[in-house]
C-alpha cells in the first residue's frame, strides 16, 4: 500500500497484517513490481519507521517503509516490469512508462500495460472491455503516469461511476511550447476532427459541438517554470476527453513541445513530455479519499537541464490558479 509522500521525499509503503513476518526485500519486490536483485538494492536504501533498514529485516503490520523515488525509477527501469504504486485486494494504482500503450490496438498483440497487468494479476483479465484487464481509464502511448485498474467487478463498477461523475482528479506535468506566465482555465468541449481519424479538436461553437458529438472538458493550467521558448506547467482536470490536455493546450497556442499531432515535431524529435503524476480518487471498499503520486521519469532530466542552460529567464513565474486569464467557451 502506498501513501502520498511529500514532494521529493520518495514513496512510502505501509505493511498490512498479511505482510507481517515478510522480509523487506521480498515485500519491496512485490509492492514495486521489481526483480529480486533490484528489491535487495532498494532495501539497502529504504528506511523502516524512520530507521535505516537491512534487506533481511522482517516486517510487522503498520510498518512504514520509505524508498527514494530515484532508486525506484532506476530499479523499475532495470527490471522493465509493472510498476505498482498501490496494491489493494480490489484496486491497483499503476505507473505507466511513456511509449507503452495502455491497451493494445483491437485485434493486435504486442506489449501493453493491460497485457502486463493480466500476466501478473490474472483476476483482472475479464474485467471491463476485452483487453483492458481492469483498467478504468487510459493514457496516450506517449504519456507516462498513474492509472487505476480494478481487481474485482464491484471495484470496477464503482471506479467507473466515479469517472462518470467527474469525481476523480488528475494532475499532469507538461512541457509546452512558448512562454505562459499566468494561470488559466480552459472550458472548451472536445470532439472528433472532421478530416483526421487520429485527431480530435477543441470546439468553441455550440452548433459544431452538437454536430461533432463533443464532450465537455475543463482543464486548469498553472505555469511552474518559464524558459526562453517553453514552459513547464501543471494541468489539473476532472474530465477525461480523448487527448484533452494536448488539445486544450494547443487551443491556446501552447501545444506540447514535440507533439506530432497538435504541435510541430521535427524529424528525430524525442517526442512530447506529459506525465500524469497525481491522482485523487475514493477507495470503493472503505469510502476514504486516496491521493497517489508518481515522480516524473528520469528521462525528463536531460531535456529540462538543456532548457535551463539555454534560457534567459530560468526562474518560475507560477502563481496560484485564479479567475484571471481564463479561457471559456
Amino acid at each position: 500500500m502506498t501513501d502520498a509522500a511529500p514532494p521529493g521525499s520518495g514513496t512510502t509503503l505501509v505493511a498490512t497484517a498479511a505482510d507481517g513476518g515478510r522480509r523487506l526485500d521480498e515485500f519491496l519486490a512485490t509492492s514495486l513490481a521489481v526483480g529480486r536483485r533490484a528489491a535487495m538494492r532498494l532495501a539497502t536504501r529504504a528506511r523502516v519507521n524512520g530507521r535505516t533498514a537491512r534487506k533481511g529485516d522482517r516486517l510487522h503490520a503498520g510498518d512504514r517503509i520509505e524508498v527514494p523515488d530515484a532508486d525506484i525509477r532506476s530499479g523499475a527501469a532495470a527490471d522493465a516490469g509493472l510498476v505498482v504504486r498501490r496494491e489493494l485486494p480490489w484496486v491497483l494504482v499503476l505507473d505507466k512508462p511513456a511509449g507503452l500503450p495502455s491497451v493494445a490496438l483491437k485485434g493486435a498483440g504486442g506489449d501493453s500495460l493491460a497485457a502486463r497487468i493480466a500476466r501478473r494479476f490474472p483476476e483482472c483479465t475479464d474485467l471491463g472491455t476485452a483487453g483492458e484487464a481492469g483498467l478504468v481509464h487510459r493514457l496516450d502511448t506517449g504519456t507516462s503516469g498513474l492509472l487505476l485498474a480494478a481487481r474485482t467487478a464491484e471495484a470496477h463498477a464503482a471506479l467507473r461511476a466515479q469517472f462518470r461523475a467527474h469525481a476523480v482528479v488528475k494532475e499532469y506535468r507538461a512541457l509546452v511550447a512558448g512562454r505562459l506566465d499566468h494561470p488559466l482555465r480552459i472550458d472548451v468541449p472536445i470532439g472528433q476532427h472532421r478530416s483526421a481519424v487520429r485527431r480530435v479538436r477543441a470546439i468553441e461553437s455550440a452548433d459544431r459541438a452538437r454536430r461533432y458529438a463533443s464532450r465537455d472538458a475543463s482543464t486548469e493550467v498553472t505555469p511552474e517554470r518559464v524558459f526562453a521558448t517553453a514552459t513547464l506547467v501543471r494541468a489539473r482536470t476532472t474530465t477525461g476527453a480523448r487527448h484533452q490536455i494536448r488539445v486544450h493546450l494547443a487551443s491556446i497556442g501552447h501545444p506540447l513541445l514535440g507533439d506530432p499531432l497538435y504541435g510541430s515535431a521535427a524529424p528525430g524529435s524525442e517526442g512530447f513530455l506529459l506525465h500524469a503524476g497525481h491522482l485523487e480518487w475514493t477507495d470503493p471498499e472503505t469510502g476514504r479519499a486516496v491521493h497517489d503520486e508518481a515522480p516524473v521519469p528520469a528521462t525528463w532530466d536531460a531535456r529540462l537541464a538543456e532548457l535551463m542552460r539555454t534560457t534567459d529567464d530560468p526562474h518560475s513565474t507560477a502563481g496560484e490558479p485564479s479567475g484571471a486569464g481564463r479561457a471559456r467557451r
